[in-house]
């Protein structure tokens, strides 16, 4: 039943091809407001050297508990009859938004004062929150008795259930949160970095 009819329900929802859309970094911008404020003050201060330490590095980036990008997907979902599984009721188009991200406490560093080199080392991304929109579903019916009272609820089961499948396999998502991740912990870590030393390099792994 699969094989005959998935093509054909596709075309049909060639609208609802996967689209990924470019994701936002969270925190940037909280995080450059609460790093640029002290430096305003300390302005009209006599400067302090600082030093590079991997506590005040760690201490800079656990500003916040995760660094997270948000991407929209497009997805169909299968939605099978309970007494025979091998037989499609309907198929569900749905748009969820997928967060993925790091988590900031498992961020490594390490600081080779000869070399002059902080090494920052990110842990893997993981998905962290899938939401459907329940008002995007749409269905296209196999078995006409399936379209009933309880039809939103049960789809939105089975496209919950499809959305975690599928983004767990979408290299994409996981990637783009990883360059998110990489770009928000260079943006806490280097300016700090170059301004107690701008002999030092930060490299990100």
């Amino acid at each position: 039943m699969k094989t005959k009819e998935k093509p054909a329900v596709q075309t049909w929802f060639a609208r609802h091809k996967a689209v990924w859309i470019s994701a936002i970094v969270i925190c940037v911008i909280t995080v450059v407001s609460v790093i640029a404020a002290p430096r305003i003050i300390a302005a009209s201060q006599p400067q302090q050297p600082e030093v590079i330490t991997v506590p005040t590095l760690q201490r800079i980036i656990n500003l916040s508990d995760l660094s997270t990008s948000t991407s929209v997907y497009n997805g169909i979902a299968e939605v099978t009859d309970e007494d025979d599984p091998e037989k499609i009721d309907y198929y569900a188009s749905y748009k969820a938004k997928v967060k993925a991200g790091i988590d900031l406490n498992e961020v490594t560093i390490e600081i080779d004062d000869e070399a002059k080199i902080v090494s920052i080392t990110l842990p893997q991304v993981h998905l962290t929150e899938v939401n459907v929109d329940i008002t995007s579903l749409d269905y296209i019916f196999l078995d006409d008795g399936a379209n009933t009272s309880t039809v939103s609820s049960q789809a939105y089961k089975a496209c919950e259930e499809d959305a975690n499948v599928e983004s767990q396999q979408q290299g994409q998502i996981l990637e783009l949160a990883r360059q998110n991740a990489e770009n928000t912990i260079n943006a806490l870590v280097e300016p700090f970095v170059q301004q107690a030393d701008a002999a030092y390099i930060v490299k990100i792994a």
